[in-house]
């Protein structure tokens, strides 16, 4: 579990850090986060708020982790916002990773009523939705969550999430590695190692990798012509895997299209390893601020 947290008078410096996994669920009042060391120094006590990204399905209204996968245990219902709040002695607004990480995208788009479909997938598919200037979040924060919307290729396959077919488990890293797992009937310890196999002539590898990549493609390009959006961005760490994957998730996605979209195109980020510290950073500004002494 990671997250990122950006603070500065207004929400204009950054700087990054890393929390401890949460603690066991235990109690009826909301936990606050784990102790950790402090996100970043801050010699010239500079900030005057801090913005958080984390992982898991984040309500910046409330400050709570409202949900999260077995692969965070305990994070759910952690009371991210007042707890760190109470740490720090500063206002805190939070928000999940991967909008967070959309957010510069978004402010990036030309004027101010853009609407912008973002993905990242990676060890699992996370993703954020903005409409005419304003980022969606929806009720308990899940709005943005790709990953977990119906994809035929994964039907029957049980998500993280509890359900079955969802788009996570057959595109995300670990789903295109274990598809290629009963595919090809042989181990591979990472999405890399099916990509090399892929580069050599591997069928089942080529064919886990376009499946994986044509199912996010057709999802996205279902979601463009709901929402209409002016930019698509795919990032995360399974697009760089290549060509191969960039290609079908591209046809799928266009072949999904209405006309007046067709010449949408999915592209990659515009931002580096920063943008989800950049945007952590932009949440002051944006969203409700979380105050030290509300959590008792």
């Amino acid at each position: 579990m990671g997250v990122r947290a950006g603070g500065g008078r207004g929400g204009g410096g950054g700087a990054g850090g890393a929390a401890a996994p949460p603690p066991p669920r235990g109690g009826r009042r909301p936990r606050a986060p784990a102790a950790a060391p402090p996100p970043a120094p801050d010699p010239g006590r500079l900030a005057t708020a801090l913005g958080i990204a984390a992982a898991g399905v984040v309500d910046p209204r409330t400050g709570m982790v409202t949900s999260a996968t077995d692969s965070i245990r305990g994070w759910a219902g952690t009371a991210l916002g007042t707890g760190l709040a109470d740490r720090t002695g500063l206002p805190v607004a939070c928000d999940n990773d991967v909008r967070a990480t959309a957010g510069p995208e978004l402010a990036a788009l030309p004027g101010t009523h853009g609407s912008l479909l973002f993905t990242a997938v990676g060890t699992g598919v996370g993703g954020a939705v903005a409409v005419d200037g304003r980022m969606l979040h929806g009720a308990s924060g899940i709005a943005g969550h790709l990953g977990h919307l119906p994809a035929a290729e994964a039907a029957g396959l049980p998500c993280t999430c509890g359900a079955t077919g969802h788009l996570e488990v057959i595109a995300s890293g670990p789903g295109i590695t274990a598809h290629y797992e009963r595919l090809a009937g042989t181990s591979a310890d990472r999405l890399e190692t099916v990509a090399s196999r892929a580069a050599l002539g591997d069928e089942a590898a080529v064919h886990a990798i376009t499946t994986g990549a044509a199912a996010t493609g057709r999802v996205l390009g279902g979601l463009a012509n709901a929402l209409g959006p002016d930019r698509v961005v795919v990032g995360g760490g399974v697009p760089r895997i290549g060509a191969l994957y960039g290609d079908a998730l591209a046809a799928a996605f266009t072949a999904e299209l209405m006309p007046p979209l067709r010449g949408l195109v999915p592209v990659p980020p515009l931002f580096g390893h920063d943008a989800a510290v950049l945007g952590a950073a932009a949440l002051t500004t944006t969203l409700p601020l979380h105050h030290p002494g509300v959590l008792r």
